[in-house]
């Protein structure tokens, strides 16, 4: 993401001062951390006349608990895909509104996005936001890009390389899956079996999150399982710091793409402003300054465009998260069974 610790603090400063409001509309916001510009916030505020809460959280499983709990009454949330679809199976999320996105006028949905998803139980509950890939980032002077085939380098057990996996149950269980050619969503309790096998004999150096990229990074892990997201955060500081780019993102051919989205829980008390702060996401040139500071990539057809333009200059490696030729697959919730089961697999390859 293109941002820094001071925009951080403005961002927080921002909307500690918008909560101070007074008798005005208030709009509550559950987010990740560093996922939308403080600038359009503010933005939209202005224009609305309202106050905009905004609360951070760092895992999907935590947007859950807070959703769940009630506590705060949130009317706009940003969970994944899986998550989106548990949320809705739990009967935690409104239906969308479209004919209130009047946004959408102007602007489409990439149509891989739409049709990853569609039929997979998100729709009419979400609205993307951004989306991306799981993938290999790897450091370009302790990797030979020529064992970079294809998920195997991951699950070799007489490897040489420092490999570090994703301490995730979802993603841990999808690497070892697409390894496998099978389906990331598969319920076959066979297929799940050699996955866990392939996990517990891999010779993994760690189990990390959002350090990962940081280690493959500095060369303290030859590669890794990561989120483009997390790829691209690294390689935007890098840049900035004018740094000689030593790393680099390697996405098999066929791979899991996460897709974020807007959504209205059911805790929400003010849904047709949350309506209005998705359509003012949905303007383009909103969409763009935002895109632009996440980062990440676009869900609209048109900012997509516009950010690989010379204008904005994105047109990286394996910034489109769904190039032509590729094999692309989004992940869902299923149900509470495989998710424990999938809990499993990963215990498995941690207690290796």
């Amino acid at each position: 993401m293109k941002k820094t610790v001071l925009l951080t603090a403005m961002f927080i400063l921002i909307l500690t001062l918008s909560a101070c409001g007074g008798d005005k509309e208030t709009l509550y916001v559950l987010n990740w951390g560093e996922y939308m510009d403080p600038e359009l916030v503010e933005q939209f505020e202005d224009e609305y006349d309202v106050n905009v809460v905004y609360d951070e959280v760092g895992s999907n499983e935590e947007m859950e608990v807070k959703i769940k709990s009630g506590t705060t009454k949130y009317d706009i949330a940003f969970p994944s895909d899986y998550m989106i679809d548990k949320l809705r199976q739990q009967g935690l999320l409104n239906e969308i509104d479209y004919d209130l996105l009047t946004g959408f006028d102007d602007v489409s949905i990439k149509p891989e996005v739409a049709n990853l998803t569609a039929g997979k139980g998100f729709d009419p509950y979400f609205v993307p936001y951004f989306w991306g890939t799981i993938g290999i980032m790897y450091n370009t002077t302790t990797v030979d890009e020529a064992d970079l085939t294809g998920w195997d380098v991951l699950f070799d057990p007489d490897t040489t390389y420092r490999i570090g996996m994703y301490d995730s149950a979802r993603d841990a269980a999808a690497a070892a899956l697409l390894y496998l050619g099978y389906d990331v969503n598969t319920d076959d309790e066979t297929e799940l079996n050699e996955a866990e096998t392939a996990l517990a004999t891999a010779n993994f150096e760690l189990f990390g999150e959002d350090n990962l990229k940081g280690l493959v990074h500095s060369g303290n892990l030859d590669m890794a399982l990561v989120y483009s997201g997390d790829y691209f955060d690294e390689l935007y500081v890098a840049e900035e710091d004018e740094e000689t780019i030593e790393f680099a993102y390697f996405v098999p051919e066929t791979t899991n793409v996460w897709v974020d989205g807007f959504v209205i829980p059911t805790t929400s008390e003010n849904t047709d402003l949350a309506h209005d702060f998705i359509n003012f996401f949905l303007n383009e040139d909103v969409s763009a300054q935002n895109a632009d500071w996440v980062g990440y990539a676009p869900v609209l057809t048109e900012v997509y465009d516009l950010l690989v333009s010379d204008e904005y200059g994105y047109d990286y490696d394996n910034y489109d998260p769904y190039p032509t030729g590729a094999s692309r697959v989004v992940y869902e919730f299923i149900s509470d069974d495989r998710f424990t089961r999938l809990n499993e697999l990963l215990d498995a390859a941690k207690g290796n």
